[in-house]
């Protein structure tokens, strides 16, 4: 997921904005139950990128048009957008199909180890020096994740682990290539071409694979559409959070939601962490929270 960040900001760090963030965490983190929800009922990840990303190229376009700012790019910027749709749709398939392979809280942990990559990849290009903090972080996140996957009755899957892992270090060059292709300038029309690009891939995959396969039960067709629901809602509250909040603030509360996403498979799911896996995911948690 691209955190857009508009020019003008007004920051104002309250505990009203604090709690609405969270809020869009979970709601980011409610797509990852409902996903599963629809996967357990027969869907599977490709359909649900595509239906969710088609969904989110309108909203992102209606929100544009409501806003009265341009969707269009120059010609140089436009082609970079689109190339890097490319990146968004491997993040994207990467989590999804992460999911639908283990359980989702042990899913979304793998894929929130990006900011660590992130910083890592940035110290190994020579944009950053890699400090002692950044080290510390490394090792922290990655030990408490080998003990989430590894400790307790929920246990990983091969294709998930390396899903969830390459959907991490697509994110994290997403952000790179980003922020070195679009120094300036405000990312949402840019976010809406990536997305648009990252569609049309995913249509494309349907039609080549025709794997384009629906829920069998109305629970099942309950979860898919939440999908495609949640992410939009999710999507216009973080637009207002980086406006009301900050986007560093909004970025740093935004690591709530492998917390949501371990609370509501609980709940709707019946996937319980053990004590250690738990451990393990305060790790991960933890040293993000520590490296920013």
């Amino acid at each position: 997921m691209l955190t857009p960040t508009p020019p003008r900001i007004a920051a104002r760090p309250t505990l009203a904005g604090t709690l609405f963030v969270i809020g869009v965490s979970s709601c980011f983190a409610a797509g990852a139950i409902l996903a599963k929800l629809a996967y357990n009922d027969g869907a599977n990840a490709l359909t649900i990128v595509t239906v969710r990303t088609v969904a989110a190229v309108f909203w992102l376009a209606l929100l544009l048009s409501l806003a009265r700012i341009p969707l269009s790019l120059p010609p140089e910027l436009r082609v970079r957008a689109l190339a890097l749709g490319g990146l968004l749709a491997v993040q994207t398939f990467g989590m999804y199909s992460a999911i639908e392979h283990m359980a989702a809280p042990l899913a979304v942990l793998t894929f929130s180890t990006h900011p660590i990559l992130t910083a890592v990849a940035e110290a190994y290009l020579g944009r950053t020096r890699l400090r002692l903090k950044q080290a510390l972080a490394l090792v922290l996140a990655f030990s408490g994740l080998v003990l989430t996957l590894n400790a307790g009755e929920l246990r990983p899957s091969t294709y998930g682990i390396i899903a969830g892992t390459v959907g991490s270090i697509g994110f994290a060059a997403t952000i790179i290539l980003t922020s070195r292709l679009f120094p300036h300038g405000d990312s949402r029309p840019r976010t809406a071409h990536m997305t648009a690009s990252a569609s049309l891939v995913f249509l494309l995959a349907c039609l080549v694979t025709g794997s384009f396969t629906l829920p069998a039960t109305t629970i099942g067709m309950v979860g898919f559409w939440g999908v495609c629901i949640s992410f939009p809602i999710a999507l216009t509250g973080l637009f207002m959070a980086i406006q009301k909040v900050g986007p560093s603030r909004t970025s740093f509360l935004l690591n709530f939601e492998p917390v949501a996403v371990t609370l509501l498979s609980a709940v709707f799911l019946g996937q319980t962490l053990s004590g250690w896996q738990l451990f393990g995911g305060a790790m991960v948690i933890g040293a993000i929270i520590y490296l920013q």
